[in-house]
């Protein structure tokens, strides 16, 4: 080989290389590397939804809000540089920390955390864009959440059996009122911007107030007094634990905007009759009820329309009253059907079904409030009128019997043309089997609060018959952001669940006689 190739031969290699080099530091300059910015770094920070701050860093379903309160400000901070920003920081900070006036607890926002980084972040100089970005970003996090709390609540209210219908939408645009708040200087005022607008809401809230300040004074000295101080203490810390749950309870519903509604409280054993049309001070209706057996047949938590009232009805029996109940007795007593006027009918499908007949014995009494859902209940009058004295009144196989269901009736029929007073007394001295639909549908509540204001804006608390604020306590100790898919129903209904004493064709059809459960 000739030198002259052997030079080429080990240095054109080394040539070619030096060439590429030089070719990709040209092309790198042809690269765009964004300027870093405040701006690109909470842009980063919202792409990830995630901020190492908090105490629960991924707030992926609150980014939707983040992101769209950022976008109104051009991703420029919202709280290190706005107008106002020490005294914006420090209403929401003080926000956050006053989240027990709201049942809330101020660690599910960071706000020790926000506290002890300001310091720190008030030193940085202003081209510190990573940490001044994770820590606006933190704030607007944690007070989007706390926000979103305080209106939705923090449970799913069907993952715990709760059948309340949610809202049908989006109700509440947080990134405009948080902007308008920043803009009028407002943000101390959020929390009461968007609580529930419900009366009974407010009324717990105060006196959640109220409870607390009595759990702070101070002990007095005197050994007697401790004791009894240290027994009342007690008693106030179950009350401020059944106040923090009744508005738990009551941020899941969505507003009611019937001019009349029906309320039952299960722990309570009472219904109310509500009309927005009726002067303030006049009195609701509130009637005396028995719920459901707390051991067996607990009467579900519902939502519902009530549509219809069936004079004179009739009662089918479900077939697990049938078999535990009623067969032993007709084994013994032939008779026994004959004697609490039963009557063996025939079914479309061929079978077979037992009902009693109106009158007197019929375990319906006189009067039945029909409004279609899922677990088939509904409100009733009785027989047995002695049960309404006793305290306690969970006695029912899940349906709600109501001690005057004349008054009743006559509150719902009160707007129906034609239904006066005097035609419904005479509807119930009749031995005549009518059901009489409502032109307009009227909104049924079956709730559980163990804390609720009655009649005279009086605070009564009740016993946990159902065990559901021990469910519910246990549910909120887990608690971490749901996506508003939790909070705001789909298009598809909660479907009539399919059991042995249930028939949804019977049940759809309100005007058959035919009813599938059991009072």
């Amino acid at each position: 080989m000739t030198p002259r190739f052997a030079v080429l031969r080990y240095f054109l290699p080394f040539y070619f290389l030096c060439q590429s080099l030089a070719y990709a530091q040209d092309y790198s300059s042809l690269i765009f590397t964004p300027p870093q910015t405040i701006e690109h770094e909470i842009s980063t920070i919202l792409i990830a939804k995630q901020n190492g701050i908090l105490n629960r860093p991924n707030f992926e379903y609150r980014a939707e809000d983040v992101e769209a309160l950022y976008k109104t400000n051009d991703y420029k901070p919202l709280w290190l540089d706005y107008p106002q920003s020490e005294k914006n920081i420090a209403d929401v900070l003080a926000l956050l920390s006053n989240a027990t006036s709201q049942g809330l607890n101020p660690e599910d926002y960071s706000v020790n955390l926000l506290q002890q980084k300001l310091a720190f972040v008030q030193l940085l100089k202003s081209d510190a864009y990573t940490d001044l970005a994770l820590y606006d970003t933190a704030l607007t996090v944690s007070l989007v959440r706390f926000l979103h709390d305080v209106h939705y609540g923090r449970i799913n209210p069907h993952s715990l059996d709760f059948k309340i219908k949610l809202r049908t939408k989006k109700d509440l645009d947080l990134p405009q009122i948080i902007k308008t708040a920043l803009d009028e200087g407002s943000v101390s005022q959020l929390a009461l911007k968007v609580e529930p607008t419900f009366p009974q809401y407010q009324q717990l809230r105060s006196a959640l107030a109220t409870y607390r300040e009595m759990m702070s004074t101070p002990v007095p000295e005197i050994e007697e007094r401790v004791h009894k101080k240290a027994k009342k203490s007690v008693n106030n810390a179950e009350r401020i634990l059944k106040i923090e749950l009744a508005m738990e309870r009551l941020r899941w519903l969505p507003e009611i905007n019937a001019e009349q509604s029906i309320i039952v409280n299960i722990p309570a054993f009472k219904l109310w009759g509500m009309d927005s049309s009726e002067q303030t001070s006049s009195a609701p209706l509130n009637l005396n009820v028995v719920v459901g057996k707390a051991a067996k047949t607990q009467t579900p938590v519902i939502m519902a329309e009530m549509n219809s009232v069936e004079f004179m009805p009739y009662w089918n029996v479900p077939p697990s009253i049938l078999k535990k109940e009623i067969m032993p007795k007709l084994a013994n007593n032939p008779s026994y059907l004959a004697g609490q006027n039963m009557e063996v009918v025939s079914l479309k499908n061929g079978g077979m079904r037992v009902r009693q007949r109106p009158g007197g014995k019929n375990a319906l009494g006189r009067l039945k409030f029909i409004f279609p859902n899922p677990d088939g209940v509904y409100l009733h009058d009785t027989p047995s009128k002695s049960l309404f004295g006793r305290e306690k009144r969970d006695f029912s196989h899940g349906c709600v019997r109501v001690q005057n269901p004349n008054q009743l009736a006559q509150f719902v029929l009160k707007n129906q043309e034609g239904w006066s007073q005097e035609r419904i007394d005479s509807m119930l001295q009749s031995d005549q089997h009518r059901q009489v639909s409502l032109k307009t549908t009227i909104p049924v509540l079956f709730f559980y609060s163990t804390a609720f204001y009655e009649r005279g804006d009086k605070l009564t608390f009740y016993n946990d018959i159902y065990g559901h604020d021990a469910a519910l306590m246990a549910t909120l100790s887990k608690v971490n952001d749901l996506p508003d898919s939790a909070f705001i129903a789909t298009e598809k209904p909660i479907e009539l669940q399919q059991n042995p004493e249930f028939d949804p064709e019977i049940f759809l059809t309100p005007s058959s006689k035919d009813e599938s459960l059991a009072p």
